[in-house]
Order: structure tokens, then C-alpha cells, then sequence
């Protein structure tokens, strides 16, 4: 069977381009082709058509191989280019391909011809996958996978620009925080797959109230930020707000279930209030006096500092927390998805606070790490983690546990002394101890990181990127970094049977794991057909609501014994 080659032939002789054509048929290939002689044409043809291959003469009257290849160039195209001469040298022949030619044959002697065809196409198509797979990490770097809108990290860049854009046009900027009132009531009654599509409905809702240079950005969790970088006054900062709160005010339909939304707004402007480093920080604090006060929005002023007087108890508490044996940890499975074994667990941190309840980490999480509490919080959690796993171990069950570190731990140059000290203390192995990372903590230092981590797997350490495609890492950093395994960020997993981006990026993420040896597993497996799902693309592991949810100890050794799920054999 003949393989279909599309062939742009820049070439002056008809006959030479059939010779050419006639050596591709005999080694198997059926080209369609285009022969051109000019710039004109060849651009045109670029244009107009795909190609698989470009071949051209190495001179002709009006035109020449250089040219041709910085034309194909100019148009970002990246083929395979060959040149295909009877008058090239050796000298020519090394120029050549030092400005970028893949080949060159001599017209006298094509028996090079389909080989080289054959290699180059195979490297072009290495190339492609690379390409795409970089594009589909960068594009990950600065957008939120759920709603598609700007993440945290873009929106932080579009208000540094919208505040030099503003002093040096002499104008202010405003910047709008929403938070969904009661957001979580959705995720808990409906679950989270609903939840992410009332984000998708709303961060839709909120782009149509654009216009202009405005910019709307999920910030996380069921945090939204605006963006007006061309403000004219207050009036239309107020107005602005109602057309948003409008916007908002029909029911959202998830499910045929009509969901009604309601919305904390805080405001503050660039340079009344804050300057770019706190701007950010002013609208939080002037949406959490909008929620204090039921008020639906509020405009940043001085005085509200005092309303963050909760979380400043919360902070104080805190400190005293771990001493108090207030703080506990949960534990949620992962299990290996070709074979149903159950491999280990992820120490979940929690705090059974006296007058609020149990509180999950997103309450105190952000508090610890801007303050000094994150080292001993982090101590804590692994100190705990690795003496539940020596006792699950004097039990027979020996699986790996799995903690949490914040960029702060992670760029501590004590961090793998600390490591190996707990370790000799509690008597744990090292290989039963995983070390769950995110990207950006990652990247926000990758020389330090990349020493620690080093460091850390000589010990003996598993190592795992968390959210993985949340944030960037390149694939030479996954490559030069000693990981063992990533996890695909569940807002990916969760809708990857509807959304064909999201199974994109999920298929995408396991390729690149496996591409460098590493294991892959998926976070947020809530069905048994999403786990179905993963098995066809051969994930390794699965964690999420499907296997388990996060459990106390106690409760999870319960689990192990009535799960369908299976323990290791002790050894």
C-alpha cells in the first residue's frame, strides 16, 4: 500500500521534478505535489495547502534554495526541507544545513532520497508532538482548566501591566474581587463535577459583562477577579458592578436543577487605595467586609482592615493549635488502576477547632504560609504521617504515605535533614515516604528546588509533582528533575469524559509521563467510568471519591477490610 506524501517541489525543471517524483513512487510513497519556481508561487502554495515535505534545486535563475527555506521560515512553518541539487559541494552542502536544511541529495544519485524522506518525516513528527505537548503545558501556565478564563498567575501580570499602563496615561485602575456565597453547598449536594460547571456558567456570564480592555480571571476555588484598567471615575466603577450583579441574577440550570447565585464583590483602585503589590489584597479584604456585612459589595477603605479580625483569631489559634492535639490527619487512597492494589494514602491535614468545627485546609492553609506557622505545621503533618505508617506497617499493611510540602519546605536547604531525622526518628523507610510538590512551588526557585530534590531522592525519597498542568513545568525541567510520579489536577479528570480539551490534556499528561519513565496518577476519580476511562489510557493510579474519601484512621483501617479494593501481601 502506498503511503500519501504531500510535496511541495521548488524546482525550474519539469523533468528533474519527475525524476524526483518517480523515485518517491518506487520507494513506496504516492505524492501529491505542486512544483513552483518563484517566491510568489511558493508562498502562495504555502498558504493555500498543507505539506508534509518541501524538496528544492539549490539554484536557479531568479530563485534558490537558501531563499526558499527563510520563506518557509517566515511563514513559522516547520517541514522537512531537502535540497536536491547536481551542483552542490561538500562546502555548500555543510552551509546548507547549518542555515537550516535537514538533507541534501544529488540529483545524480536519488538513492539516498527515500531514506532521508523517511527519517525526516519521523523527526518532524517528533517534533510536532513536542511542540504540541510544550503548547499544551505553557497554555496550562496561565489559564484555569475549568472555566478557560486567565488563572492567578496571568491576572497578577495583566495588573502589573494595567498599572503602568495607567501611570503613565494618568488614570486609575480598579480591581474587583467576587466570591460565591455558599459555593460549597453546590459541591456537597451536587458534587464537584456540578460545581465546576456552575463555575464554567458563571465565569461565561461574567466575560460577557466585558467590553473593551476589561479581563476577568478565575483566581481559585470559586474566586473571581476583574479587571477595569481604564477606569473614567466611581460612577462607572458602581455601574460597572450593578451590570455584573444583573448578569448574575437568573437562575444557572445544572443538571435542569435552576441553581440561584449570589456573590460577594470587594473593590479597590489603583493608586486611591493600594499600590499593584497590595491591590490585590485590598479587594479581598474589601469582599470579605461585603460578605461581613451582607452588603453584596463593598469599595475598600482603611477601616476594614479591622474586619479581618477573624482571621486573625484564627492565626492567633493557631499557633496554640498543635500543642492543643487539635490539628488531625485524614487519609484517602490511591490505588494502582490495572491491578486494583491499593499503594498507598495521602495524609490530608484537618483542624477540629473547639468553636468553628472541623476545618478543612483552605481555612487555615493560606494563614500558615503567610506567617512562620508552615515549618511547624509541616513538621506536624509528617512527623504524624510517618508514625501512623509504622504503625499501619507493625499491623502487616505497608503502603506508601504520601504529605503535602509548601514552597517554603521545599526551598529550606535543612529540608532533607529534617527529612531524615523524622525518619530515624519515627523508624520509617524512606521508600514508604512520598513527597508531594506543586509546579509553581517548583518554579518559584528551580535551582534550590532542584538541589533539594536531589538530595532527597539519593535518600531514598518518592517524589511527586501535585496539580500537575496547573501550573509550568517545561519538559526539560521534568526531565532533569528526579521525580517519580505526577498527578493530573483533578479539575482535568473530573469533566474528561465531556470535554474533549480536558481529555486532551489528561491523555497528553500521561504520554509525557510515561515518555520519561514516570508514573501518572489521576486525582478526583468519582466514577467508575472515568476510572474506566484511565484504565483505556493506561494511567497507573487512581485517587478520588470513587475509591475513597478522605478518612481517620481508625475509619480507614475499617475500610481496608469490607473495600473491593485490595492490600498488598505484608513482605
Amino acid at each position: 500500500m502506498t503511503k500519501p506524501l504531500r510535496t511541495l517541489i521548488v524546482e525550474d525543471s519539469e523533468d528533474d521534478a519527475e525524476l524526483l517524483l518517480r523515485e518517491l513512487r518506487h520507494g513506496g510513497y504516492d505524492p501529491a505535489h505542486a512544483r513552483v519556481e518563484t517566491p510568489e508561487a511558493m508562498s502562495a502554495e504555502l498558504s493555500a495547502h498543507t505539506w508534509d515535505i518541501v524538496f528544492a534545486d539549490y539554484t536557479m535563475p531568479h530563485f534558490n534554495a537558501f531563499d526558499a527555506l527563510a520563506l518557509m521560515r517566515n511563514t513559522g512553518l516547520d517541514l522537512p526541507f531537502i535540497i536536491v541539487s547536481g551542483t552542490i559541494g561538500e562546502d555548500r552542502a555543510v552551509v546548507a544545513m547549518k542555515a537550516g536544511a535537514h538533507d541534501y541529495i544529488l540529483k545524480g544519485n536519488l538513492k539516498r532520497l527515500v531514506p532521508a524522506v523517511e527519517r525526516e518525516l519521523r523527526d518532524a513528527a517528533v517534533r510536532r508532538k513536542h511542540r504540541q505537548d510544550e503548547e499544551t503545558i505553557r497554555k496550562l501556565a496561565y489559564t484555569d482548566p475549568v472555566t478557560e478564563l486567565p488563572n492567578r498567575a496571568r491576572f497578577i501580570e495583566y495588573i502589573r501591566e494595567a498599572v503602568a499602563v495607567g501611570l503613565r496615561e494618568h488614570h486609575p485602575v480598579a480591581l474587583l474581587l467576587m466570591d460565591i456565597d455558599r459555593f460549597k453547598d453546590v459541591n456537597n449536594t451536587l458534587g464537584y463535577v456540578s460545581g465546576d460547571t456552575l463555575l464554567r456558567q458563571v465565569g461565561a456570564r461574567l466575560r460577557s459583562a466585558l467590553s473593551g480592555h476589561e479581563l476577568v480571571a478565575r483566581l481559585g476555588c470559586d474566586e473571581f477577579g476583574i479587571l477595569l484598567p481604564r477606569l473614567a471615575s466611581a460612577d462607572d466603577l458602581e455601574q460597572f458592578v450593578k451590570k455584573t450583579q444583573n448578569i448574575l441574577e437568573a437562575p444557572f440550570m445544572i443538571d435542569e436543577i435552576p441553581i440561584a447565585v449570589e456573590a460577594s464583590i470587594g473593590a479597590a483602585l489603583w493608586p486611591d487605595h493600594a499600590d499593584e503589590e497590595t491591590l490585590l489584597q485590598r479587594a479581598d479584604i474589601a469582599m470579605y467586609r461585603s460578605k461581613q456585612m451582607m452588603s453584596g459589595y463593598a469599595v475598600y477603605a482603611p477601616e476594614y482592615n479591622s474586619y479581618s479580625s477573624e482571621r486573625l483569631s484564627l492565626m492567633a489559634e493557631l499557633r496554640d493549635a498543635i500543642d492543643r492535639g487539635q490539628l488531625l490527619l485524614h487519609f484517602q487512597p490511591k490505588v494502582e488502576i490495572a491491578t486494583g492494589r491499593i499503594v498507598g494514602t495521602e495524609a490530608l491535614v484537618r483542624w477540629q477547632h473547639p468553636r468553628l468545627g472541623l476545618l478543612m485546609p483552605d481555612k487555615f492553609i493560606t494563614i500558615c504560609e503567610n506567617t512562620g506557622l508552615m515549618d511547624p505545621l509541616t513538621r506536624w503533618v509528617l512527623s504524624d504521617a510517618l508514625n501512623h505508617c509504622q504503625g499501619a506497617r507493625r499491623e502487616g499493611i505497608r503502603l506508601r504515605i504520601s504529605v503535602n510540602f509548601s514552597a517554603r519546605s521545599l526551598h529550606d536547604k535543612h529540608l532533607p535533614e529534617v527529612i531524615e531525622n523524622m525518619l530515624k526518628i519515627t523508624g520509617a523507610e524512606p521508600g514508604r515516604l512520598t513527597m508531594e510538590i506543586t509546579e509553581s512551588a517548583i518554579m518559584l526557585d528551580p535551582k534550590r528546588a532542584e538541589e533539594n530534590l536531589a538530595t532527597l531522592s539519593r535518600m531514598g525519597i518518592y517524589l511527586s509533582i501535585d496539580d500537575f498542568g496547573t501550573g509550568y513545568t517545561s519538559l526539560a525541567n521534568l526531565k532533569r528533575l528526579p521525580v517519580n510520579e505526577i498527578k493530573i489536577d483533578k479539575s482535568f479528570v473530573t469533566n474528561m469524559l465531556n470535554d474533549k480539551n480536558d481529555a486532551m490534556i489528561v491523555r497528553s499528561v500521561i504520554d509525557i509521563g510515561h515518555t520519561f519513565g514516570i508514573r501518572v496518577v489521576a486525582e478526583g476519580v468519582e466514577t467508575k467510568e472515568i476510572f474506566d476511562a484511565l484504565a483505556a489510557l493506561g494511567c497507573d493510579e487512581a485517587q478520588g471519591y470513587y475509591i475513597s474519601r478522605p478518612q481517620a484512621c481508625e475509619q480507614l483501617k475499617k475500610w481496608f477490610t469490607a473495600s473491593i479494593w485490595k492490600l498488598p501481601s505484608a513482605s
